[in-house]
């Protein structure tokens, strides 16, 4: 009797061999990481070359797996006066036609509405020329109220372009906010 309670304590712990625990950790793993969407503020100087027009498409081909805050045309060392909002309601315009067909392979995907509520540009100027006061842009104000959101998930600030947006954002909550506050703030930023 002894014998055949140990034949079936194998045959029970054979049943958890590791690769079935390999498998079910997998399987937990990605579909919690699934669920968790990263928030997402692109600061962009498209139209400087090619690459930030087709960085964006790519983006949003893929956008259903972030939680888009934020699209900015920025300056850039090579885009020194100039920022192409409209450029980037294009390529949004063009997304909002394909949009509902990217729905039938997956779902999550944001609305075209959606997005161009979310397109802003930052100044027309070079680097520290549009940080300080006086300099706030309708994108530093947006990334400020997006980093402000009651939301335990960091902000993501990809610079494709830039980052004079940010630096505008930094500085104005530097100096409207306790050391405290501005610490809290630096600290959910992702850059």
């Amino acid at each position: 009797m002894d014998h055949s309670k140990r034949t079936k304590q194998k045959i029970n712990l054979s049943y958890f061999s590791p690769f079935k625990i390999f498998i079910g950790l997998f399987l937990v793993t990605t579909f919690v990481t699934a669920q968790i969407k990263p928030r997402v503020f692109v600061l962009t100087d498209i139209e400087n070359e090619p690459d930030d027009a087709m960085s964006l498409v790519r983006f949003l081909v893929y956008a259903n797996n972030y939680d888009i805050e934020g699209i900015t045309a920025t300056t850039s060392i090579h885009q020194k006066e100039k920022v192409a909002k409209y450029r980037v309601e294009e390529i949004v315009e063009a997304y909002t036609k394909v949009r509902d067909n990217l729905e039938k392979h997956e779902t999550g995907f944001p609305t075209g509405d959606y997005l161009k509520s979310v397109i802003t540009e930052g100044l027309p100027k070079y680097g520290m020329q549009a940080i300080g006061k006086g300099h706030d842009s309708p994108a530093s104000e947006l990334l400020i109220q997006s980093v402000d959101k009651n939301d335990a998930r960091p902000l993501w600030v990809p610079v494709w372009g830039g980052p004079n947006v940010l630096g505008q954002a930094l500085w104005k909550v530097k100096q409207t906010r306790s050391a405290k506050e501005l610490e809290k703030f630096v600290s959910k930023l992702r850059v």
